[in-house]
């Protein structure tokens, strides 16, 4: 008897490890890469162990391995869906790097991600730092991890669950993550566009002067500097959407 206690004991342990797993396996903030792999398993084992200890000790153990195997396949569902709603923090703010890199020229400056291991642009990749810096600066990261816990309360371990409100949510946050990435880097589009234009005309009153001996060069100097003058003013802005992009997480997982 006391061996069937341990084993239920053991399971609802392991079932909170493996949906802490599945987040810390998608969310960008802790590393995908292989380097990371270790500190992503102790966060797993010790943040699992804690949600356990708060919370659902004991469940009845599957009368088979494929019934356990369902089962944990629901845990990493859950885990994944949330670990994906708050990447979008940071890939909307690679897709406005990718947008302003493509408009000052600098599309074909790739380099290689050591987040993601994937190749990317050099703004976008400044962008993404920025992003995690403010996250961190303002201990976002532990609303995550608040979001995380929620789970557990609103999905009990071992319990069926409803997709409609995670299916809904995850696709609000994705169409959202276009538009405010849209949103972000309009201004530097704007400043882009009238530079365009001003270049234009300037070709137009001025037909002897050589456009192509400076006008990248210009192009890059004026987009560096509207980005750089816009991290700041835009600040407020990000924190407002990564507040925005944590709500939408929570009320994918309604308690």
């Amino acid at each position: 008897m006391d061996l069937l206690l341990a084993q239920d004991y053991a399971t609802s342990f392991f079932l909170h490890v493996v949906r802490a797993g599945a987040f810390f396996a998608v969310v960008p903030l802790f590393g995908r890469q292989t380097d990371s792999f270790i500190l992503r398993l102790v966060l797993s084992i010790a943040l699992g162990g804690v949600f356990w200890w708060v919370g659902d000790q004991r469940i009845d153990t599957p009368g088979n391995v494929l019934a356990l195997g369902v089962i944990a396949m629901r845990e990493v569902v859950i885990g994944v869906a949330l670990g994906f709603a708050l990447s979008t923090m940071t890939s909307m703010l690679q897709s406005a790097g990718e947008i302003v890199s493509s408009e000052m020229g600098f599309s074909m400056a790739r380099t290689m991600n050591p987040e993601s291991g994937i190749d990317a642009t050099v703004v976008s990749q400044l962008l993404q730092v920025v992003g995690f810096l403010l996250i961190l600066q303002f201990d976002l990261h532990h609303e995550a991890l608040r979001v995380l816990e929620q789970t557990y309360r609103a999905c009990p371990i071992g319990q069926p669950f409803d997709l409609e409100p995670i299916c809904m949510g995850l696709q609000a946050l994705i169409g959202g993550s276009v538009q405010l990435a849209v949103q972000y880097c309009f201004p530097v589009l704007g400043l882009m566009l009238l530079l365009s234009v001003a270049m234009v005309l300037l070709g137009r009153a001025v037909p002897q002067i050589n456009l192509m001996e400076f006008g990248f060069a210009l192009r890059v100097l004026v987009a560096l500097a509207a980005m750089a003058w816009f991290l700041v003013e835009g600040s407020p802005f990000l924190l407002h959407t990564f507040h925005a992009i944590l709500d939408g997480a929570r009320d994918m997982f309604p308690v």
